[in-house]
């Protein structure tokens, strides 16, 4: 009997690391406008990205993945012409931790922040989990082409930058 419950309990663990790290087929989900406040305090519109590319990256500072993939990020985005291909990070987080993090890593690309309103934004957008990080790629149209729930490799920013 604690034979069958150890399997069952690895079964189970097993089939939620697999089910959490495998990328997501997208359906077409065209992303909706939203609002959030950038460090400084000023209301951003998601609608100022649209016309390019963009690479929105859910995080949080108190999430180890998040935090390894930045760096990366940060390259992706300082690597490509801005009126064509944009990265934008969206906090759940507090302000104070976000702007020392961002400090001490020296990211350039724009921030968001949000807490509650932003996991209802990646709700919609495609995320029923709710973990992190999770990182979608939005078209020109503003419209979902790939996403993925786990923390992003160098793999993944070549596939990303090759999708036409």
């Amino acid at each position: 009997m604690k034979k069958l419950l150890i399997l069952i309990g690895l079964f189970t663990i097993i089939s939620i690391v697999v089910f959490q790290s495998q990328e997501s087929e997208v359906q077409t989900i065209v992303m909706s406008d939203f609002t959030l406040e950038n460090m400084d305090g000023e209301t951003i519109s998601i609608t100022e990205f649209r016309g390019k590319k963009t690479l929105i990256n859910f995080w949080a500072t108190w999430c180890r993945p998040c935090r390894k993939e930045m760096p990366m990020l940060n390259s992706v985005y300082l690597s490509q012409d801005p009126s064509e291909f944009s990265v934008v990070g969206i906090a759940i987080d507090k302000q104070d931790k976000v702007i020392q993090f961002v400090a001490e890593l020296g990211i350039d690309f724009p921030i968001m922040i949000g807490q509650s309103e932003a996991y209802d934004i990646m709700k919609t957008l495609g995320n029923e989990a709710l973990t992190l990080p999770y990182t979608i790629l939005i078209d020109e149209k503003g419209e979902v082409v790939w996403s993925k729930n786990t923390e992003l490799m160098h793999s993944d920013m070549d596939e990303v930058l090759n999708l036409e």
